[in-house]
């Protein structure tokens, strides 16, 4: 179930059409799988390293351009269990494109050995994405 908390009108409903079948075989080409969807964007994810560190990488593809000073927030929850995380990086911005009318932000995380262990099976049910004070709700989607 679809969820948007503080302002619905903040983000833009996301119409789905035959352009998000290639965007998301683009991303997967990558090596990036969707993890999670809502009404308002389907967001993609993969745990990786980086210069000895490990990131979570998350990519959105919404028809929201974001922006933000502040960073950025995701919570996984599974009933009482939670992983919250913040954005490596405050400044955050989507590439948008005309053509296609979506956005895509690309969004990382730096995780612990312990918390990339959590992705390795389906152990969360929803992500909360916070940004500038607002939030959607996102379902992870189940193989």
């Amino acid at each position: 179930m679809d969820k948007v908390f503080t302002s619905s009108e903040t983000f833009n409903l996301m119409e789905r059409t035959e352009v998000d079948i290639q965007i998301e075989e683009n991303i997967k080409n990558v090596g990036i799988n969707k993890f999670a969807a809502s009404k308002y964007g389907d967001l993609y994810l993969r745990v990786n390293e980086l210069g000895g560190f490990l990131i979570l990488e998350t990519i959105m593809v919404s028809a929201t351009d974001l922006k933000s000073k502040k960073g950025t927030i995701l919570t996984f929850s599974n009933g009482s269990e939670k992983l919250k995380l913040e954005s490596d990086e405050n400044k955050i911005e989507s590439d948008f494109s005309n053509s296609v009318q979506k956005s895509i932000t690309k969004i990382d995380y730096n995780i612990s050995v312990e918390e990339a262990e959590n992705f390795k099976e389906e152990k969360y049910n929803e992500v909360r994405f916070e940004i500038n004070g607002n939030e959607i709700l996102f379902s992870v989607l189940t193989s």
